[in-house]
């Protein structure tokens, strides 16, 4: 086997040494295989926020798979502090307020929602819940700051980690909308 010296040995060298830094660059944006976002070292699945946001757009407008990521990513920390405060809302009490919007649609009937979906659920009424408590000016800075507390990593494939933890759409240049019309 012949050693390869001089530039030949340098070029190598820049292309080993930049798809290695490539791959530990690619495996720091993703966490964890197979995960949208990891929230304080727990993953949240690709598949969960895709089960949610399949379950939940007929019965939502607007219900995108960066909305349901961004609360899901939010949802055990705003439950744990709506239970705190005493307006906690259980699995059980999620998924009988989905079933009744989905009866109330016929062309969804009432149907069983998975874990994802009850927990998007549990959030929007827990954070309903908060803004309607007397006290709620005092307490939803405190919750504001708990948010901010996590430790979150977001897939690049659902977007950017912004100010207030919330998530931006990736922007993909090459990808082109089709025009209107």
């Amino acid at each position: 086997m012949q050693r390869r010296t001089g530039r030949q040995g340098r070029v190598r060298a820049l292309v080993v040494g930049g798809a290695l830094i490539a791959v530990i660059a690619l495996a720091g944006c993703s966490g964890q295989p197979g995960a949208a976002a990891v929230v304080d070292g727990t993953a949240i699945s690709v598949a969960d926020v895709q089960t949610a946001t399949t379950e939940l757009a007929p019965l939502y407008q607007g219900v995108t798979p960066t909305a349901v990521l961004q609360v899901l990513i939010h949802e055990r920390t705003v439950a744990a502090f709506a239970a705190e405060k005493g307006v906690g809302v259980n699995d059980q009490q999620a998924a009988d307020a989905l079933s009744d919007i989905g009866t109330k649609l016929p062309a969804v009937g009432k149907r069983t929602y998975s874990a994802p979906s009850i927990a998007v659920e549990r959030y929007l009424m827990a954070t309903t819940a908060l803004q309607g408590l007397t006290t709620a000016d005092a307490v939803l800075p405190e919750l504001q700051t708990r948010l901010a507390a996590q430790k979150i990593e977001v897939s690049p494939r659902f977007g950017t980690l912004g100010a207030g933890a919330t998530i931006t759409d990736t922007v993909h240049p090459w990808l082109v909308a089709p025009a209107a019309g």
